[in-house]
């Protein structure tokens, strides 16, 4: 294990352009400590800062702990079985063109509003619930449902049961309920929120809100700038392409991050031991300074910043490479 050595963004970095002024940052290997002389002032290779216009700081060594080549053993896996909900559905209560009220049964339903603006409660069993276009409320009640809101605004909810909630097109809101839910939110901007259970939350496109809520839940957030909050349990984050901002809460959780993805930030006052997973990347190919209260890790193609980590109120305890 290797300890990351922190720069202090001084003066030099107080400029916002590598070209009128030399940034000062730390570069390292894997194998030891730098400090002191051994600061080097260094300009990206395009010229821009790569302290990012930060202002200057007070003095301040720092070491992260940091383990490189753990491989990917540890990062999870997308894939979505969905075979348990295959069989849901049973008696059919059809919908229409109209905006209505649609209400199943305690037994297995199959409902599908269609169009218009409709309300779909599920009430028991294992239910499939199509809102169609239109902006539809759709809850699943009792049982494990399959929710599908279709094009537009729609707003779904799972209850009790393990669920598998889809919005599909639009700005979503999808809330999981109890026991262990999948949700989907798709294209747009949608607000995914997984509740009890250990969940797993897919943001697709958009600039999404993620919260896990209870239990430990998988947070993807995939395309766009989007937000994720694990809340309690042991979570694992997963922003994706974009530029995210990331919370675990409490207990121990891991932060994901992959060659491609955005600029992130990591934020929120964060209990436990958590760990920052870095894909793509050997120890010897991070730097990383500190700006302020700030603790920023400087990546060949993106910069990852924790907020608050030198006022101990969000602290990564440790940091893995992949390579």
């Amino acid at each position: 294990m290797s300890a990351i050595a922190v720069a202090t963004a001084g003066p030099a970095c107080s400029s916002g352009q590598g070209s009128d002024a030399s940034d000062s940052f730390y570069s390292y290997g894997g194998g030891g400590e730098v400090g002191g002389s051994d600061v080097q002032d260094t300009e990206s290779d395009d010229g821009d800062d790569p302290c990012g216009g930060v202002t200057p700081c007070e003095d301040a060594i720092a070491d992260i702990p940091i383990t490189g080549g753990v491989g990917t053993a540890s990062f999870p896996s997308a894939e979505l079985d969905t075979s348990a909900w295959d069989a849901v559905g049973g008696t059919e209560i059809p919908g229409s063109a109209s905006s209505e009220n649609l209400v199943g049964t305690e037994d297995n339903d199959t409902i599908d509003a269609l169009e218009g603006n409709d309300t779909i409660d599920g009430l028991g069993g294992d239910d499939l619930l199509i809102g169609g276009a239109g902006i539809d409320a759709i809850e699943g009640g009792s049982g494990n449902d399959r929710l599908e809101g279709g094009a537009g605004l729609d707003t779904l909810t799972g209850s009790a049961g393990t669920d598998l909630l889809y919005g599909g097109a639009g700005d979503d809101v999808i809330e999981g309920g109890a026991d262990a839910d999948v949700l989907l939110g798709e294209a747009q901007s949608d607000q995914l929120y997984g509740e009890e259970g250990d969940d797993r939350l897919f943001g697709g496109e958009g600039d999404d809100r993620l919260e896990g809520g209870t239990a430990n839940d998988e947070l993807w957030g995939e395309d766009g700038d989007d937000s994720l909050l694990g809340g309690f349990g042991s979570d694992s984050l997963i922003g994706g392409p974009g530029s995210d901002t990331l919370s675990g809460g409490s207990d121990d959780d891991v932060y994901y991050w992959r060659v491609g993805d955005g600029d992130d930030l990591i934020s929120g006052e964060d209990s436990g031991s958590d760990t920052l997973w870095i894909g793509g990347y050997a120890v010897e190919q991070l730097s990383a300074l500190r700006a302020g209260n700030d603790y920023l890790l400087i990546l060949p193609d993106a910069t990852i910043r924790i907020v608050g980590f030198y006022s101990n109120m969000n602290q990564i305890e440790s940091i893995q490479t992949e390579l």
